[in-house]
This record gives structure tokens, sequence and C-alpha cells, in this order.
């Protein structure tokens, strides 16, 4: 039986002539040849894996796979979280160069090699420069390049990040077929907590250590006493904001809230019964119909539980009370901030986005939804004003986009997805610069920069270099930065790709703290279940609206609600199959 052995681990980085210690002596011994690794930023999943692979030598102690040391090279195949392409290599020479570094004669793997591509629909770009291809593409690839030369193990690290859930199926689809056709054995880390469940074992790290080592069932099964499913007809969404940003004052009996369905997902810190949470409930909620249920537990539910007593704690104190009377305020502002009218962009003979239209109004959560290379980046940046849009307008607060770039700039904040700080600059002078860059100046400068340092509570990593910062805290870092102005509308370029459950939860409380007090906040993510915090959402591809409205609205199928990730895949395949029908029928 295949399985995984540490033995005494040991490991530290080295950093400036000081030892950064990650592991202390990690022992496990399980068995099984499909194993996951979850855990929050800087736990140690990307460190483990690179020790599996024999790419980190340990300070002392052993790190085994099928109870073998890590001597055969050839038996190895290793995806790395950047993936390791050459982008300036074609897609077919990639493949070549990884088969030529395993001593594998890539004219010998040709058929090979095409009928992989074949199977994750790259054939028809191999002659394309790596550089040209979309995000989902790339993981393609770098898959094909881990599994090319037919190793008996694989390792993969965060596979799927960054990818929309059809890109995600039809990748776990690939690595499924290939351990059952070849008895390998895989494993792999995510963020991603419904892939770590597909696993035999689950391992959760937290600070360099084991938390927990399990089957998934026998995870899930501790924790069916604390999930409760909160529902009713009423204030639906104005309900959850209060949940949620309130949590800390009223409701610390619950370890999460979570929005699921058309329904306020609980966890409780306790088991308790039903009859017990609604009177809880009932306290503090005596005007509200409500109906509450037991329901499935989710590993995302056990995630948080193992991690509830320090679940960014820091996090969580900097988070402001506000009362429901200034949310529903904010939620019934039916003004536009946001007009699109009719916008299209063309690069060269291809078309980007066509003729797209939709409003966002004032203190809305509005979402852009896709699969990679829908279009969605490309309506993003137009709507930031770093696109020209070929054809059609669009107007952010009453400013027409072409002819104001420069009030608009001023009143819009940005997070990307890759956090664009400065790695040799202290988190201080970061921020300081990003104040200037805005037109902050003086005592006005001084003052605010050091309200964010302390609402975000960065005030003990000021002095620390862009790069060492943990990767939450950069996550932090450029929330701050984006906040330093005070804009109006928020754009949010999936800034909680890769991150944990717990660091999404307490964005978002965020987001929604912000939406409460009338900002506007713009956010794509391939998360799906984050789009039921967005007040409306759209759904695109190949540049086209498939469909846009409130999730209510637009999740249902057959007179039920259904969850955002099947209203996806429904749209989208839908739409991809007319698209093709109308292709075989043109002449």
């Amino acid at each position: 039986m295949a399985g995984l052995k540490l033995d005494k681990l040991y490991f530290s980085y080295l950093k400036e002539g000081k030892k950064k210690p990650v592991f202390s002596g990690l022992n496990l011994k399980i068995e099984g040849n499909l194993i996951s690794i979850t855990g929050p930023d800087g736990s140690g999943k990307t460190t483990l894996l690179k020790l599996l692979a024999g790419n980190l030598k340990p300070t002392s102690g052993d790190c085994l796979i099928l109870d073998n040391a890590l001597k055969k090279h050839a038996a190895f195949g290793y995806m790395p979280e950047k993936l390791g392409l050459y982008e300036e290599l074609s897609v077919i020479h990639n493949l070549h160069f990884f088969c030529a570094i395993k001593d594998k004669d890539p004219a010998q793997n040709e058929d090979k090699l095409n009928k992989l591509l074949t199977k994750v629909g790259l054939i028809k770009f191999k002659d394309y420069q790596v550089s040209a291809l979309s995000g989902g593409m790339k993981q393609k690839l770098a898959l094909c390049c881990t599994l090319a030369t037919e190793p008996k193990i694989i390792i993969l690290d965060a596979p799927t990040v960054g990818v929309d859930p059809l890109s995600r199926r039809e990748i776990w689809d690939i690595i499924f077929e290939y351990i059952k056709s070849n008895n390998a054995f895989c494993i792999f880390s995510t963020s991603y907590l419904e892939e770590a469940q597909k696993a035999q074992i689950c391992i959760f790290l937290k600070d360099g250590k084991i938390i927990s080592c399990a089957p998934p069932d026998n995870l899930l099964k501790n924790i069916t006493a604390r999930c409760f499913s909160f529902m009713c007809n009423d204030h639906y969404k104005d309900l959850l904001h209060f949940f949620i940003l309130n949590k800390e004052k009223y409701f610390n009996f619950l370890s999460d809230i979570f929005p699921r369905q058309g329904r306020i997902d609980l966890l409780t810190v306790k088991s308790c019964s039903i009859a017990e949470l609604d009177a809880e409930l009932k306290k503090l909620l005596p005007f509200i119909d409500f109906k509450l249920v037991l329901r499935r537990p989710f590993l995302e539910d056990v995630y948080i539980a193992l991690n509830e007593n320090t679940n960014l704690p820091e996090y969580k104190k900097a988070l402001h009370e506000v009362n429901s009377s200034n949310i529903i305020k904010a939620q019934n502002n039916n003004e536009d901030i946001i007009k699109v009218s009719g916008i299209k962009k063309k690069f060269g003979n291809f078309t980007a986005v066509h003729h797209s239209s939709f409003t966002v109004q004032r203190g809305e959560i509005f979402g852009l939804l896709g699969p990679n290379g829908a279009g969605k980046t490309t309506t993003f940046r137009m709507m930031c004003g770093l696109l020209n849009p070929t054809y059609g307008n669009i107007l952010i607060n009453g400013f027409d986009l072409r002819k104001a770039k420069a009030a608009v700039r001023g009143q819009i904040g940005y997070v990307s997805q890759k956090f664009s700080l400065y790695k040799k600059l202290t988190l201080k002078q970061n921020i300081e610069y990003f104040a200037g860059s805005y037109g902050l100046y003086g005592k006005e400068k001084t003052e605010r920069i050091n309200y964010l340092i302390d609402d975000f509570l960065l005030r003990p990593y000021c002095e620390v270099l862009g790069e060492d910062l943990p990767f939450g805290i950069q996550r932090q870092l450029s929330m701050a930065c984006a906040l330093l102005h005070k804009p109006k509308i928020l754009f949010l370029d999936e800034a909680t790709s890769g991150a944990d459950p717990s660091a999404r939860r307490i964005f978002w409380q965020r987001i929604i703290e912000l939406s409460a007090q009338g900002t506007s906040v713009i956010v794509t993510t391939h998360f799906m279940e984050e789009a039921e915090y967005c007040d409306r959402f759209l759904i695109q591809d190949q540049g086209t609206i498939l469909c846009l409205g409130a999730p209510d609205k637009i999740c249902v199928k057959d007179g039920k609600r259904i969850s955002v990730e099947e209203t996806f895949m429904q749209k989208v395949e839908e739409f991809r199959l007319k698209t093709k029908e109308a292709a075989n029928e043109s002449p």
C-alpha cells in the first residue's frame, strides 16, 4: 500500500545568516495513494511538498514516500505552485524540455505528448508561445509537463489555484484518470476544501505543525452537531450582513457564518440542539421570522473549527461594529455610480468583449464571474481606466472615463491578485509611497497612514520588507493602500486567490463593512461561493454576458435554489453548446 512517512523531520530556511525554522520534529505515518494538504498561508505546505519532491533537503530526519527514500528522480513528477513553465518557449517545446530532463527522448514520445495535449484541449495551441496562454491553459500545460514522463509519484502544489470551476473539473478528471490507469501515488496542496475532501487522507498544517490528519469522513463526523442552516423569507441579505458585522459583539457562540444557496449556514462553537440555538437567536432577533435546520457538514466547517482558537484574532479585532440601520440604508440606495454602455474591446481581429452593458449602484457588491479567458479581466481593466473600449462608454460617478481619467482614478481603489507591492521597501515605506501617488501630503497623509496601519493592525510589521511579509499581511497591506484616499469604488481582482477559508472570511467581513458605509465594491473571483456575498453578479463567457442579477434570481433550477457553481457550469456549458451548434450550421 502506498503511503507517506515523516520521521523526526526538521527543516529551517537560512535568511541573512539566521535560521527560520519551518518544521521541528514532524512525525507522521499514513497509508493511501491520494493525500491532500491544506492550511493557512505560511503553514509549510509548499515546503513539505518540496522536501518530498527532493527539491529541498531536510535539516535532519526523513521524509519518505512508498517507504523508499527520495532518490529515484525519474519516478517523481512535481508541479510547483508557480508552474515552472518557460514562457518564451512554445507549448510543445516545454513538454520536450521536461521529457529531456527526465532522460525521456521527446521524439520517441511525440505521439503520447500529442495525445496528452488533445486530452486537455491544448493540441491546437501546441506551437503557441506559453506567454500567450490564459491562466487556465498554463495550469493544464504545467500538469501535462508533470505527467509527460509517466511518473509513479505526482506531487502537486496548488494545481488549480486561480482556475475557474470548469477548468478545475477538467484538471481533476485528468489527475484521477492518471492515478487510476498508472496505479500512481498523488499528494497535493489546495486552498479549495472541496478538493481536499476528494483525498483518502487530509492533512491540516498550521505553523509547521500537523493539527489534524484523518480521512475526510472521520473529520466531518466530529462536527455534525455544530452545523445548522438559518432560513428566512425576508431581509435575507440584510440579516446576513448583520450577522457577519456583529459576530464578535452578539454572536460569539458562533464559529462561522457563511452564505450558501440562499440560506445562512452557521457553525456553533459547541455542539447543541436546534432548540438551544433557536432560543439563543430569538433573544437577539425577536422580530424576525426564521427557521433552523441541521445541515450536512463541509470540510470548510472542519477547517474553521480546527483554527477557531487562533483564527486570525488580530484581524477580527480590527473589524468595526456597524448597526443594521446603516446596512439597510446602504443596500436600498438605487443610485448608479457606474454605468457601462455597449462596451466592446477588440485586439486586432480578436474580440475580447462583445457589447456589454450593466450598472453598479452605490454601496453595492457586484461580481464579475466567468471562465479563464472569458473577458473578465479585460472588462475589469476598462472599468478601471487601464484600457480604452474600442466602442461604447463607461461613466464613473458621472465622469466619462475617456475624458476624465485623472478625476476618475482619484475615486477608485484597486487590489490585484498579485498585490503590487515593492519587495525592497518596508511595509511603512510601501504605504507612504502609495499615499504620495494618491496625492496625500502633510498632516492628512500622516493621519491617514497611521489610521490604516492601526485599523489593519499592521504596526508590528512596519519595518519588515515587502518580500518578507506573510502572505496574509501582504493582502491586508494591499487593501490598506487601496483605501488610502477613501475611494468611492473598490476593485478587487481575485484578491482572495490562494487564501484559506479563515482569511477569506475576514476579508469579506471587511468588504461588507465597506459596502455598508456606501463604498461600491466590484469583485472577480474563482471561489464561486464568494458570489453569494454579492448583491448582484454577472456571468460571462467569450466576452458575452450570459446572465446578470441577484443570486436568488439567477441561481434557480426547476423552482429550486441551486449553488452559484452549478449555475456557472450550466450557463457556460449551455452557451458553448449553442455557439458550437451555430458554428456547425453556418455555411
